[in-house]
Formats: structure tokens, C-alpha cells, sequence
């Protein structure tokens, strides 16, 4: 993309999801380095915090916008209308990245016409450790080299998809929220540990490296949970006892009403 502005992109919001971004962005082998980045935030504190990543900071939103060829709005959308009508007339020439949950691509349009240039995404917090499961939608205006940008700046990041608009509220219940679900099921598997004798600090080191060990197992081997699953359980063993205890108090059922109900919400925030 061919940058006319002294800075590449924008970050206005600086909260956690935010500053991850912009922390994992800055890492080598990425699109950016922090000479490329303005970040935006009211609140002082956040400033500083981003200020030393190395990149330019300021208090109005309207400044950073002005100064960049892409504008990335990590703002709740409990505010994003109000933002929206305060930068109309720049927002209408830049590629608009958002990730407010829940908001259709038609209220950016109504807001900005429909010439705007507009990329829905739902990343989530694990952008800052530079593992992020994120999915993008874009809108009719969108060429396939802006598209193509939004793609390697969330592959830089983690890995991404591009799903169709209808199913970003099921992107937000799976993995946006799913990290809190997983960190949840590994404090139980510690919990277990530490019932059945181990120090806390032995079951934690155990219990994260075998989550990670089993997500890694599952990029790399291309085999489906159920076949790992059945790889570790043996007839009559200890595996298949803790398997039909979860079932029997529902693990299943419950996770997967977890993402719908996270996703239910997801639709309530964008209506």
C-alpha cells in the first residue's frame, strides 16, 4: 500500500485489546514497526503505557486519524457511533479496520457512505503473546489489496480466517471469548492436581503444557480431538473414568452453550 501519511496506521483505543495489538505488531516480522504506528487514547495512563512501545502517542483521536493511511478503532461499541461522527469526513478516505464487537458492516456504511473502505475483525487477547485467533470480514468497497493487508497484518499476529459477516458473532462467542473458557478449564485441571496431591506450582507447569501440547498436536498432526482422544484412552483405564466423569456432569453441553450464549450477546451489543 503505497503510505502518503507520515504514519501507516492508527490505533485509536489503547485499552487491553489495543495495546496488545500494537504490542504484537511491533515485534519483528511483522507488516510495521513502531515508527509506523500513532496510537490514540484519552486516558493518560494508557498513553504511557503504549508511548513505551515506541510508538507516537496522542489524546485526539481526529489527530492520529489525519496522520494515517489505515485507522484501526479498538474502541467498545458502546462508543464507536459517537467516534464514528466525529471523524466522518477522514474516515471516508482511509481503510477502516474495526473490531467493535457486534456492529454490521451497513452501520459503518451509514455512517461513512458506502464508497468507505471497511474490515470487521475479532481478534482476541492472546494477540499479545503473538498467538491470536482472529476472523475478518470486509465489505463491498474493499479491494483485494486492502483485503490482503488486513489478512498478513493478522497473520503477523497469529493465524486468521475470513468469514462471511453473519457468522462474526459466532467468530466473538468462539474465540473471542473462548480464551476465558479455556483459562477456566486449565485452573480446573490445577484445582484436580492439587486435590489429588501435587504442589500448586507442579500441577500449573503440568496442566499449561498440557493444553498447549494438545493445541500443538492438533495444528501439527492435522487429527481430528477425537482421534487424540482416543489415542490416550485406553479399555477400563484412567482415561476413559475422568472422560465419563465430565461427561456425566455435562463439560460438553456446557462449553458449547457457553459460545452461543457468548454469541447471543455478541448480536445484543451490535443491535
Amino acid at each position: 500500500m503505497d503510505n502518503s501519511t507520515p504514519y501507516q496506521l492508527a490505533v485509536v483505543g489503547c485499552g487491553a485489546m489495543g495495546t496488545g495489538l500494537i504490542r504484537a505488531l511491533v515485534e519483528p516480522d511483522t507488516p510495521h514497526s513502531a515508527a509506523d504506528i500513532i496510537a490514540a487514547d484519552t486516558e493518560p495512563s494508557r498513553r504511557v503505557a503504549v508511548e513505551q512501545l515506541g510508538v507516537a502517542v496522542t489524546d485526539d483521536a481526529a489527530e492520529a486519524v489525519q496522520q494515517a493511511e489505515v485507522i484501526l478503532l479498538a474502541v467498545k461499541p458502546q462508543v464507536l457511533s459517537q467516534l464514528l461522527l466525529e471523524l466522518v469526513p477522514i474516515l471516508r478516505t482511509r481503510l477502516l479496520i474495526s473490531i467493535a464487537a457486534g456492529v454490521p458492516l451497513s452501520q459503518y456504511e451509514a455512517a461513512l457512505g458506502p464508497q468507505a473502505s471497511v474490515v470487521r475483525v475479532m481478534p482476541n487477547i492472546l494477540c499479545t503473546v503473538g498467538a491470536a485467533a482472529s476472523a475478518y470480514c470486509a465489505n463491498s468497497a474493499c479491494s483485494s489489496e486492502q483485503i490482503e493487508y488486513v489478512a498478513d497484518l493478522l497473520n503477523a499476529i497469529g493465524t486468521s480466517v475470513a468469514v462471511a459477516e453473519e457468522l462474526m458473532d459466532a467468530v466473538t462467542g468462539l474465540s473471542g471469548s473462548g480464551p476465558a473458557f479455556v483459562a477456566i478449564f486449565i485452573e480446573a485441571l490445577i484445582d484436580g492436581g492439587v486435590a489429588a496431591g501435587l504442589a500448586r506450582e507442579q500441577a500449573t507447569d503440568l496442566a499449561t503444557q498440557t493444553v498447549l501440547g494438545t493445541a500443538r498436536w492438533l495444528q501439527l498432526q492435522g487429527g481430528s480431538p477425537s482421534a487424540l482422544k482416543d489415542m490416550v484412552t485406553s479399555p477400563a483405564g484412567t482415561t476413559i473414568a475422568g472422560i465419563k466423569a465430565l461427561e456425566e456432569r455435562g463439560l460438553r453441553a456446557a462449553v458449547m452453550e457457553a459460545v452461543a450464549a457468548a454469541a447471543r450477546r455478541s448480536r445484543e451489543l451490535g443491535s
